[in-house]
C-alpha cells in the first residue's frame, strides 16, 4: 500500500519530534538524588541558631549549598558551600559571626529576629541561553536557580542566585508578558545573568560568552514548612476564615478602605490603583464572617467599608443610586457587588445604610436590563443613559446581587429581573457551535445559581431558578474537573489547582472563585438528587490547595512583618503579595464549605453553632 505524502510527512514529523524530545530530556534533565534526612535538616537549623554538638550524620551532594541569614525579609549574610552539608553549615555559622563582628551589626541582628534557610544543591544542567522563550522557561520556579562561573585573572569566580533569592526578588513568572492580566510566564534569565555580571564587574555579554551559565536544582530547609498540609474539615476551615478576616481588617484604614495589594516583602501596601468591585467583594466576605462567627470586628469593618462607598462613590444615575469610581466611570460590577455586600450586612442585623444601598442599587441593576435579559454594563453620567457594552463577570455578579437583594428585601421586581437574567446567562448567551466543549469564567453565574436553591416567589411558590441552571453549571464543573491538577502532575504540590500543563505555576485565585461556584453546584446537584461524589472531591481538592498556600504563617524568612502577613492568601505559590480579592475568594469558599459541613453534621431541625 502506498502512503500519501501527507501521511509520510506526519510520520517523519512525529519521529523527529520524538527524537528531539528524547535528546532534550537526556541533555537537560537533572537526575534526582536523595535529600538530607529530617534529623540532619533539623540539626542544620539548630546549629545555625545555637551551635553545639558535632554528632550530625554526613550528607554530600553536588552543591552549591546556599545558607542564608534573613532579617525582616532581607539577606543579612550568606555563605555558599560546595556540597558537604555539615561542613558548610559549620563554616556558615563562623562566617556569620565574623560578618557581625566586622560590620558592627550585632545590635541590629539582635534587634530583629534572624531566620535561616539552607538550600542544598541537588544537581545542575544547561540553560537555553540563546533561544528566546525557551530561555525564559528554562527554570522550574521555586526549585531551580542560576549559577555563573568564569575565570578572572587566573581565579575561578562563581555567583549563585538560589531559588529562595529569586522568590524573594519576585523573579519568577515575569520573564514573558502575556495579554492576560496577572499572568506572566517564565524567568528573565538575561536580566538575572546581567545581575550576576554586575556583581563580578563585567558586562552581561562577557559573562554569557566567556562564562558557564547553568541552572541548578535545590531543596530548601527552613523553620516554617511551606506549603504545609492541612486536612479539609470544619476546624481548619474556621481557623483559615478567621485568619483571613483578621488579615483584611488589619489592613483596613479608619475610613473603611482596604489595602488593595499587600506586599509581604515590605510589610505594607504596594502602589496600585483601587478596584471598587473588589472592595465590595472583600466587604461581602468580612460580613459573612460576622454572620457565621459573630465576630464584632468583622461587623464594624464591613460597616466602615460601606460608609467608605457612601462618602466617596455613591451617585445618582437617573432615578437610581449607582457607584462611580474616581474618574466618574459607572459600571454594573461595582453596583452588583455592593448589593451583595450590603445584603450580607443586612443578614447579620438591621443597618440603615445597607438597606438603602440594597434598595437603591438593585433598582439601578434592573434599569440596566435589556429585553433579552442581559444587562448593559456601563452608564454615562453626562447623558444619563446606559451604555450597552458587556464585561467579564458583571452579569453573573448582577444575578447574584439581585438574588441576594430579593432574599434581603422580598422585592418581587428583583426576582423577575434575575429570572430573565439567569435564563440568558445559562441558555441563550452560551449557545453556539462547540459551546459544550469550552467555557469562560462562569463562577459568578454558578454562585448565583447556588443562591437560588429553595427560593420562593412572594406567593410561596418555588421560584425554580436553580433547576434551570443545573445543566449549565454541572457541565461547567465537569469541564473543570478535567483541568484540575492531581498529585504528581506538576513539579509543585498543587493538587486542586487548575491548569493545562506543568509549565505555568497555577494561580490560587481561580481556585477560590471556582470553589465557591462548585459549592453552589454541589448544593444544586444534591437538591436534584444527582450523585455529588465527584464535585465534592473537586471542591475539597481545591480548598486543600488554598489551605496549603495561605500564609499561616507562610515563608516568613522572606517577610518584613510575618505577624502582619498572617492570614493573607497570595496570587500563586511564587507570589509574595496578596491582593484583597485573593483573600476574599479563598475566604468565601472556605466559609461556604464550612457551612455545608456544619449543616451535614447537625441532626435535622437543629441549628449549627459557629
Amino acid at each position: 500500500m502506498t502512503r500519501s505524502p501527507v501521511v509520510r510527512a506526519c510520520a517523519l514529523w512525529l519521529a523527529l519530534t520524538a527524537c528531539a524530545a528524547v535528546a532534550s530530556h537526556a541533555r537537560y534533565r537533572i537526575e534526582p538524588i536523595a535529600l538530607p534526612s529530617d534529623a540532619l535538616a533539623s540539626w542544620s537549623l539548630r546549629y545555625l541558631r545555637e551551635g553545639g554538638d558535632d554528632g550530625a550524620e554526613r550528607w554530600e551532594g553536588p552543591g552549591p549549598n546556599v545558607i542564608t541569614a534573613w532579617r525582616s525579609g532581607v539577606i543579612a549574610a550568606q555563605y555558599v558551600g560546595d556540597g558537604d552539608l555539615v561542613h558548610d553549615v559549620r563554616r556558615a555559622r563562623e562566617a556569620f559571626a565574623d560578618e557581625r563582628a566586622r560590620t558592627g551589626a550585632a545590635g541590629s541582628w539582635a534587634a530583629s529576629p534572624i531566620a535561616y534557610t539552607v538550600e542544598v544543591g541537588l544537581g545542575s544542567g544547561p540553560v537555553h541561553v540563546a533561544v528566546p522563550y525557551l530561555r525564559e522557561l528554562s527554570l522550574v520556579p521555586l526549585h531551580e536557580g542560576l549559577t555563573a562561573t568564569i575565570d578572572l585573572d587566573g581565579e575561578r569566580e562563581r555567583r549563585v542566585l538560589s531559588p529562595e533569592m529569586l522568590r524573594g526578588a519576585a523573579a519568577y513568572d515575569g520573564g514573558i508578558a502575556t495579554p492576560i492580566p496577572d499572568l506572566g510566564l517564565g524567568t528573565d534569565v538575561r536580566g538575572l545573568v546581567g545581575r550576576m555580571a554586575r556583581d563580578l564587574g563585567l558586562r552581561a555579554d562577557t559573562l554569557f560568552e566567556e562564562g558557564i551559565i547553568e541552572r541548578y536544582r535545590s531543596h530548601t530547609i527552613s523553620a516554617e514548612t511551606y506549603p504545609r498540609d492541612e486536612a479539609v474539615n470544619a476546624e481548619t476551615l474556621a481557623a483559615a476564615v478567621r485568619d483571613a478576616a483578621a488579615f483584611l481588617l488589619r489592613h483596613q484604614s479608619a475610613d473603611g478602605k482596604y489595602t488593595y495589594v499587600y506586599d509581604a516583602r515590605t510589610g505594607g501596601p504596594r502602589a496600585a490603583g483601587y478596584n471598587l468591585p473588589r472592595h465590595s467583594g472583600t466587604t461581602y466576605f468580612v460580613a459573612q464572617v460576622y454572620r457565621v462567627f459573630h465576630t464584632a470586628d468583622a461587623r464594624r469593618g464591613s460597616q466602615r467599608a460601606l460608609r467608605f462607598l457612601e462618602r466617596n462613590h455613591l451617585r445618582n444615575c437617573g432615578d437610581e443610586l449607582c457607584i462611580a469610581d474616581e474618574g466618574g466611570r459607572v459600571d454594573v460590577g461595582s453596583a452588583a457587588l455592593t448589593v451583595v455586600a450590603a445584603a450580607e450586612v443586612l443578614m447579620g442585623g438591621e443597618d440603615a445604610l445597607a438597606r438603602r444601598l440594597v434598595d437603591g442599587l438593585s433598582g439601578f441593576l434592573r434599569a440596566q436590563q435589556r429585553e433579552d435579559g442581559e444587562l448593559m454594563h456601563e452608564f454615562d453620567l453626562t447623558t444619563g443613559e446606559p451604555i450597552d457594552v458587556q464585561h467579564l463577570y458583571y452579569s453573573g455578579e448582577a444575578a447574584f446581587a439581585l438574588l441576594r437583594a430579593y432574599r434581603a428585601t422580598g422585592d418581587p421586581r428583583n426576582l423577575e429581573a434575575v429570572s430573565r437574567l439567569m435564563v440568558h446567562l445559562t441558555g441563550a448567551s452560551w449557545d453556539f457551535f462547540g459551546s459544550r466543549y469550552y467555557y469562560g469564567e462562569e463562577h459568578w453565574t454558578c454562585i448565583a445559581a447556588g443562591e437560588a436553591i429553595g427560593l420562593e416567589t412572594p406567593e410561596g411558590e418555588p421560584a425554580d431558578l436553580a433547576s434551570g441552571a443545573l445543566d449549565f453549571c454541572q457541565r461547567w464543573y465537569e469541564w473543570n474537573e478535567h483541568l484540575q491538577f492531581r498529585a504528581g502532575q506538576t513539579p509543585w504540590p498543587v493538587e486542586g489547582g487548575y491548569g493545562v500543563g506543568p509549565v505555568v505555576v497555577p494561580r490560587l485565585t481561580p481556585v477560590g472563585s471556582r470553589s465557591e461556584a462548585f459549592i453552589g453546584t454541589y448544593l444544586m446537584m444534591q437538591d436534584a438528587g444527582v450523585d455529588t461524589a465527584g464535585v465534592r472531591a473537586l471542591v475539597e481538592r481545591g480548598l486543600g490547595q488554598l489551605l496549603r498556600y495561605r500564609w499561616a504563617p507562610g515563608p516568613t524568612h522572606l517577610f518584613a512583618d510575618p505577624a502582619g502577613a498572617r492570614g493573607g492568601v497570595p496570587g500563586s505559590p511564587t507570589d509574595l503579595t496578596s491582593r484583597n480579592d485573593f483573600t476574599q475568594h479563598a475566604g468565601s469558599s472556605w466559609i461556604r464549605w464550612y457551612e455545608v459541613l456544619q449543616g451535614e453534621a447537625q441532626p435535622a431541625g437543629e441549628e449549627s453553632a459557629p
